[in-house]
């Protein structure tokens, strides 16, 4: 409650009372639709007698049946949910199960009867008491050791698995054989058994997990990598899931996503998933994790801490002092203000000089002939460059004439109509662009009036979006996607930061892409190559959008965007970085 009157006060302060009473009822609205949406959600996907035949039906002609392992790790926990827990596995579609119970010396003395009377029942249930407590990690490395699947499930004492869970996860181990780690959709569930809250995934958005352990449950593990790495650590106790994943994951890259819920986190006093208070030494942990991560990295650096518990900035050392060419097509046009007239590009080149720590840049403007030359001495220094361009406007020809006579390792595509606002936005970017998986890296933009312009493009049935347009600049996205770094398909070009190598392997801005799409295509394109795009919040700029041209699209335009990448999309399925069970209608994560 101090940390949401913290948070709330400095909105208050930062932006007034009518816009903190206005992110309240966004956020009100948010949750209300929310609520009454997934009862909707829940009654529409409920499984039916006719579904579980079928399921039964399909494991009889499968080519694999691998067996799971499920890893539960108990300590005094009271009885109902105990058995519940080992229910919820009893009750799974799938059969080819065992499940691996550790008791980490609980006092209660109902926990000793209950484990010995379920593993009397049923064979596959394997119990194993330790002698002396020894926490969370300890406990599961005892429950690892009963393990002879081919695959470890995590299940904690008080949740509940969906009854098809398992056979989720084995049927996409049969379209997918190679398949080390797979984590499913979650949503919580209260002392009544109502579900709640719940949490529809990305597809694999390392950078987003850099920021939360947002895999969560059900994680699903090779069980032969489990292993090689050693299991669970103490010292990480709290978040010892968070530093077993962040471990597992630089021994394989076959992640997958099941978009389904399979898992029901229950909200207690003592859980994590009532509370962020409940556990706040895992935040801790949770950090230690990261840091941990950062030193076996190429890319090493510090994890600091953000006003959200379990919500972190991975800050990666910036290797070298590498050179930065800031391409800026541009006609010098002004506009009013308030305070009076104001040259766009001015004010752009002014904010950049102004605000920047990191100084290692360079500015190439490219005009069409048309800058008045009042400005062009206003903007004048030394590491300033002008490309002129004699043909009609068109943004990627003249950000492809910009970008060869750059002389910087990196690219930074930008308006003539932005005003930097962050005085770090280069390191921020810089320290993403610099990884060779990742292509384009983008800001967070804002309009005057601190509303959301860009946190993130999806392509929802085609159509690219802008996530969260017109929110409150303060409005922390779904499950902090407005606050975090976070991977999507593509970032606008008004912000856009590249190393010059992928931008002219990819083939620069495609020149048929005159005004609109040139950005999303060259994301696509990064993305088709490999490579995966990113957001940063940690960036921002105000963007005067639509200023310096008119707003909306050309006749043609989207058609011929479509033409060019509808087999693709269509490939793709949908955009991995948008859950399905998410509403297509508005791109703000509702369902």
């Amino acid at each position: 409650m101090k940390l949401k009157f913290k948070k709330l006060k400095h909105l208050w302060q930062k932006q007034g009372t009518a816009r903190l009473f206005q992110y309240l009822y966004q956020r009100a609205i948010s949750n209300i639709k929310l609520k009454m949406g997934y009862q909707r959600w829940i009654a529409k996907n409920r499984l039916t007698a006719q579904d579980i035949a079928d399921a039964k039906e399909q494991i009889t002609q499968w080519q694999l049946r691998p067996k799971f392992s499920v890893i539960l790790p108990v300590y005094n926990v009271e009885a109902k949910w105990l058995e519940k827990a080992i229910k919820s596995v009893q009750n799974q579609i799938y059969p080819d199960w065992e499940l691996c119970i550790a008791d980490d010396a609980s006092t209660l003395p109902h926990i000793y009867s209950i484990l010995t009377e379920y593993s009397k029942q049923d064979s596959r249930i394997k119990v194993i008491f330790r002698t002396e407590n020894g926490n969370i990690s300890s406990a599961s490395n005892s429950a690892l050791e009963l393990a002879t699947g081919d695959y470890v499930a995590l299940l904690d004492h008080d949740d509940e698995l969906e009854i098809d869970a398992l056979f989720e996860n084995a049927k996409l181990i049969n379209h997918h054989p190679d398949a080390d780690f797979i984590y499913s959709d979650e949503d919580k569930i209260d002392t009544q058994g109502k579900r709640i809250l719940p949490c529809f995934k990305p597809d694999w958005s390392p950078e987003y997990f850099y920021s939360c352990m947002y895999t969560c449950h059900l994680g699903v593990y090779r069980t032969s990598i489990i292993r090689e790495i050693g299991g669970f650590r103490s010292e990480y106790d709290g978040s010892q899931d968070y530093d077993l994943v962040l471990r597992f994951i630089e021994k394989t890259q076959n992640i997958y996503h099941i978009p389904k819920i399979l898992y029901h986190w229950r909200t207690i006093p003592s859980s994590a998933a009532a509370s962020t208070q409940a556990k706040p030494w895992a935040y801790t942990a949770g950090r230690k994790a990261l840091q941990a991560m950062l030193e076996r990295s190429l890319y090493p650096g510090n994890v600091e801490e953000t006003p959200n518990p379990g919500i972190y900035r991975v800050r990666r050392d910036i290797i070298g002092e590498p050179l930065i060419s800031i391409i800026i097509p541009s006609a010098g046009i002004k506009m009013n203000t308030p305070k009076g007239s104001l040259c766009l590009l001015e004010n752009c080149i002014h904010s950049i000089n102004q605000l920047s720590k990191y100084r290692n840049y360079e500015i190439i403007v490219v005009d069409g002939y048309d800058i008045p030359q009042p400005i062009l001495e206003a903007i004048a220094s030394p590491n300033l460059h002008l490309v002129r361009c004699a043909e009609p406007f068109n943004f990627s020809m003249r950000i492809n004439l910009g970008a060869a006579k750059a002389k910087g390792q990196f690219l930074l595509l930008l308006n003539d109509d932005t005003q930097v606002i962050s005085s770090d936005w280069l390191e921020s970017m810089l320290e993403l662009a610099q990884q060779p998986q990742i292509g384009a890296v983008g800001a967070k933009l804002l309009s005057p009036d601190s509303r959301i312009q860009h946190i993130g493009v999806m392509l929802l049935a085609g159509n690219p979006c802008h996530a969260f347009y017109g929110y409150d600049s303060e409005h922390p996205g779904y499950f902090c996607s407005n606050i975090v770094n976070r991977n999507y398909l593509a970032v606008t070009a008004a912000c856009l930061m590249m190393r010059q190598d992928v931008f002219w392997q990819l083939g620069g801005l495609d020149e048929d892409f005159p005004l609109n799409y040139n950005d999303v295509d060259l994301c696509l394109k990064a993305y088709q190559a490999g490579y995966r795009n990113v957001v940063t919040p940690y960036a921002q700029l105000i963007h005067y959008e639509s200023v310096s041209r008119g707003k909306g699209l050309k006749p043609g335009e989207w058609q011929q965007f479509n033409d060019k990448w509808k087999d693709y999309l269509k490939s793709l399925g949908a955009d991995p970085y948008y859950n399905p069970n998410l509403s297509l209608k508005a791109p703000n994560f509702q369902l």
